[in-house]
């Protein structure tokens, strides 16, 4: 060494941190009561990843972590991923996710992974990369990678979002990325998830109510067929539509958000469509019938209504 190493009077200890930003750890809290799991991915010292895991909620003030023996997944090295999770040369984690027999010790490796780990420490950039698409592959997962650095571009590039940010994320980052947020905030992403949420909600509700109205207006015409009064015109549901379907449906886009929206399962965008079999059921046979029985029902309590059946000419 080119400096002397004795001759010194210890003094004291300097020490500098780098906390967590206010709001994360209610933002992580958030984010588990809707159903999303949280991990932290990142270049720092295990002990440094597991004391901030910690603090922020991510792992159990007192849950105990072993990173040395690799029987313990709550927290995965780059190390242990170099040498348990590396997929064989001619193949690629999704292959090995559909085929286990392929690569059985990498496929385990990944399994508990998904399953267990929290934490992953000391992780290059092609290991986040595949730790993105474990999740997608061996646990199904729709995954939301956020990060700033030209090392998380691959795995930012990967994720189905990409959340950069965009005080002090690289352009690298922000060209990978899906989304790019203005104040590199967590609660930013937490807040996002709820409007989209509520986006998604209202939409569906908006549908529901559309087509619920279609089944009464619809039997009219048909019932003319029978020889029944018409009971709507064409003009008629034109100017229900115009008057009341178009208007009630819209402000549904304004409706806040439910107390209990951040309390519910996430939706799958592959699995659960917005409109879906169970959803024209309840429209089309359960509330169309309800109303159409309804419709009816005033319609021949009128005067004088049942006597139109009897004409030859029915208006």
């Amino acid at each position: 060494v080119n400096f002397p190493l004795s001759g010194y009077t210890f003094l004291g200890v300097f020490a500098i941190e780098d906390p967590p930003k206010p709001g994360v750890r209610e933002s992580i809290a958030s984010m588990r009561d809707a159903g999303c799991q949280t991990i932290m991915v990142t270049g720092d010292h295990p002990s440094t990843a597991l004391a901030i895991s910690r603090r922020i909620g991510i792992l159990g003030d007192h849950e105990a972590v072993d990173t040395l023996s690799g029987e313990n997944f709550a927290a995965i090295t780059g190390a242990m991923i170099s040498s348990q999770g590396l997929p064989p040369d001619d193949l690629t984690l999704a292959e090995v996710a559909n085929a286990p027999e392929l690569a059985p010790e990498c496929a385990h490796f990944w399994r508990k992974c998904v399953q267990q780990a929290r934490v992953f420490a000391r992780v290059s950039p092609l290991d986040k990369q595949a730790i993105v698409q474990a999740y997608q592959h061996f646990a199904g997962e729709i995954v939301a990678m956020t990060g700033d650095g030209v090392n998380d571009a691959p795995a930012l590039k990967e994720a189905e979002v990409g959340i950069a940010m965009g005080i002090r994320g690289t352009e690298v980052a922000k060209e990978a990325a899906d989304i790019v947020l203005l104040d590199d905030d967590l609660q930013s992403v937490a807040a996002g998830m709820e409007q989209g949420r509520l986006c998604a909600e209202n939409l569906r509700k908006s549908v529901l109510y559309t087509m619920c109205s279609k089944v009464p207006q619809a039997l009219p015409t048909f019932a003319q067929l029978l020889g029944i009064p018409v009971a709507l015109t064409t003009v008629q549901v034109i100017l229900i539509d115009i008057g009341t379907d178009i208007w009630t449906a819209v402000a549904y886009a304004a409706q806040p958000a439910e107390t209990s929206l951040m309390k519910k399962r996430p939706r799958h965008p592959r699995k659960d469509a917005i409109v879906n079999s169970r959803m024209l059921l309840y429209s089309f046979a359960y509330i169309g019938v309800i109303q159409s029985l309804c419709c009816w029902s005033s319609f021949f309590y009128m005067p004088q209504m049942w006597t139109l059946l009897d004409k030859k000419d029915v208006p």
